[in-house]
């Protein structure tokens, strides 16, 4: 089945990317056939290593996830086909040679020797701490880019590093085992609070509220906004999958109120970035005519001319999209700011019809639920893997849920890409070797099955 699946991605790599080569080229009044073998050699070349992956699961006998790899490998291409469109030769290579290639080798590997869930669970502190260390060296010596945010560390010769990716990883893999280790003991000795709400002891919960704290603090001084809901949104759904529901819910209440109260200390003591103000005051009217006031004082551009622009062309190109699209190479998605990136569902959109934009959603929402299909079949002892997988699964859910919402002006704009679809080598790393922790923990259970 995977393979005759990976039999017609293949085909439609290649009738995508000569669609797309085929409109540029005539819309500049050349002939469609031109520039033809340099738009054909990168799916051929990507479709040579989907092959060589799904003849390793078939090798290591990978019988009962014949779903997974396919829904990915069909992602991956129509974000290829869409940056190359929107970046040409040099964005879609940097995918490939700094996402994709590398991805897929972490991934093999994982698979390959799934023993090392085993020893990354063993490893999960010195590896939350690593990462933890990464992010705050981000915050204080990262590069600023356009918008006043320290997204990326760059250390010598090197690529830079956008290190919130790996982190939302790494501190997936840091609560599952920090919640694995002391859930049931943190639910054995609980206190009464305020005549109602079961409290666990703090000191079990102490390690894992520090690091979650740490890690927003390190992400609010990059300013990477987006990156800390994410981060909220993983860590309450772990939680969850983590303790009693009674507990859980006693937990989420005493979290709101210091919620509250952080809140009410903040607005006193902390200044907004203006970042997040321009974004709000864009996610409220995109049009307006307004002036974008920063601190009260008037920055003398309009929020229509300012922030709102970029939701402005996102909402007209899937206006103009229709149904069926304007078709690969003749619409005109660059109008769109960071339609390589954060906008890219808007680009699909235009170009591949709304029709297309919901069978890129409903192909996320397949891969969350082959990621959680194994969540049900481990057996009871297995809480780190089933928190491992519930983890990676929120984290991707989440990601395509804030774009989807911040491209439609459903939600404020945050800054967060696309899982497989946008431009950006780490978080694509990052996602493929999630995959590949999937792959891996669904194999060990096979083996484990076998062995019984």
């Amino acid at each position: 089945m995977e393979g005759i699946a990976l039999i017609l991605i293949g085909f439609f790599a290649l009738v995508a990317f000569f669609s797309a080569n085929a409109g540029m080229q005539v819309r500049q009044g050349l002939n469609p056939l031109t520039g033809l073998p340099g738009a054909l050699l990168p799916p051929l070349l990507v479709m040579m290593v989907f092959a060589v992956f799904h003849y390793l699961l078939r090798a290591l006998k990978l019988r009962s996830e014949q779903i997974l790899f396919p829904v990915v490998c069909l992602l991956l291409i129509v974000g290829l086909v869409m940056i190359w469109r929107l970046r040409g030769p040099e964005g879609i290579w940097q995918q490939i040679l700094r996402g994709l290639f590398p991805g897929l080798l972490a991934a093999a590997f994982l698979v390959a020797q799934p023993v090392w869930i085993e020893r990354i669970r063993r490893r999960a502190v010195p590896i939350g701490i690593l990462g933890l260390g990464l992010l705050i060296l981000t915050g204080i010596f990262g590069s600023v880019d356009e918008t006043g945010a320290r997204l990326a560390l760059k250390i010598g010769p090197l690529p830079a590093i956008q290190t919130s990716e790996p982190l939302k990883l790494i501190l997936i893999i840091f609560l599952a085992w920090f919640i694995a280790r002391q859930s049931k003991a943190a639910e054995s000795r609980t206190s009464i609070l305020f005549g109602r709400l079961r409290l666990p002891a703090l000191g079990h919960l102490f390690l894992g509220v520090l690091s979650a704290g740490l890690a927003a603090l390190s992400l609010v001084l990059m300013s990477d906004y987006g990156a800390v809901l994410i981060l909220g949104c993983i860590s309450i759904t772990m939680l969850y999958a983590g303790f009693e529901t009674r507990t859980f819910l006693d937990i989420i209440a005493i979290g709101l109120i210091m919620s509250l109260v952080m809140g009410l200390v903040l607005s006193v003591t902390w200044k907004i970035p203006a970042v997040i103000q321009y974004r709000f005051q864009a996610y409220q009217n995109p049009w307006s005519q307004e002036m974008m006031m920063v601190d009260g004082r008037s920055t003398g551009v309009t929020i229509a001319e300012g922030p709102g622009y970029q939701v402005q062309q996102a909402i007209y190109a899937v206006i103009a999209g229709g149904i069926s699209g304007s078709g690969l190479g003749f619409g005109s998605p660059n109008y769109v700011p960071l339609a390589h990136s954060d906008f890219i569902l808007a680009a699909v959109v235009e170009e591949l019809g709304a029709g297309i934009g919901v069978a890129v959603l409903f192909l996320f929402a397949v891969l969350l639920l082959r990621i959680f299909r194994p969540i049900f079949r481990l057996p009871p002892g297995r809480v780190f893997d089933r928190l491992l997988l519930v983890g990676i699964g929120i984290h991707l859910f989440t990601q395509v849920f804030v774009m989807a919402g911040g491209t439609l002006n459903l939600l404020p704009v945050t800054g967060v890409t696309v899982p497989f679809l946008s431009l950006g080598g780490t978080a694509l790393l990052t996602n493929l070797v999630e995959v590949g922790l999937v792959l891996a923990l669904i194999r060990r259970q096979e083996d484990t099955n076998d062995h019984v």
